[in-house]
């Protein structure tokens, strides 16, 4: 992989800070539900409060798993999309529902620590929105080539509006994977020849 420009290693700090922010607000969200759980009387307000709590938390280590990579160190691809696939699980789907979110690979990833962090934010990204806006499981697939990766995600609803264009409609999360796709050379779109949802994002690995 070639070393990045100076526009990718700014886009880079971005994301590091981002994350920061994000991580601090969910603590701190976190603790007041955790005081309003403490003060309620009723058990079953408790125990709602405990599941958000305990998702809130797994949020946590998911941002951590995809954003905490040590500079220049290669992680193991298979290990990082494995437990990155276990943390969203937890992070995004309630505990009581049988909906699933799974991840699966092609290939061993030739990823370093920004690569890796680049790839954890658009699988994040890509899957909070699924589940946020579809209905049943929720599958990513990571597929590598010559010098990209494809990130492929599926899920069991009726499909994005016919209305919705991207960049132009998009939410805050897919404009991040937007803008994370060009800043690598690849793009985002929405695949319309299915009558489920799937959405494709290529991530050039030469940047």
């Amino acid at each position: 992989m070639s070393p990045p420009d100076d526009s990718s290693t700014l886009h880079e700090l971005r994301l590091r800070e981002l994350h920061h922010r994000m991580r601090n607000g969910l603590h701190l969200l976190s603790s007041a539900l955790q005081v309003q759980a403490r003060r309620s009387g009723n058990e079953d307000v408790r125990r709602e409060l405990g599941v958000a709590v305990s998702r809130i938390e797994s949020l946590v280590r998911l941002h951590d798993h995809a954003y905490r990579q040590e500079p220049g160190v290669v992680p193991d691809a298979s290990a990082y999309l494995a437990n990155l696939a276990q943390h969203l699980q937890s992070a995004l789907i309630d505990p009581r529902s049988n909906r699933l979110v799974t991840i699966t690979s092609n290939d061993e990833l030739p990823l370093d620590s920004d690569a890796a962090m680049s790839l954890g934010s658009v699988l994040i990204e890509l899957a909070t929105n699924a589940v946020k806006y579809s209905a049943g499981n929720v599958h990513l697939d990571v597929e590598y080539g010559p010098g990209l990766v494809t990130v492929t995600v599926e899920d069991e609803g009726v499909g994005f509006p016919p209305e919705l264009e991207l960049p132009a409609d998009a939410g805050f999360g897919l404009r991040l994977v937007g803008r994370i796709c060009e800043q690598h050379g690849g793009m985002l779109a929405i695949d319309r020849s299915v009558a489920f949802g799937r959405i494709i994002a290529v991530i050039g690995l030469g940047r």
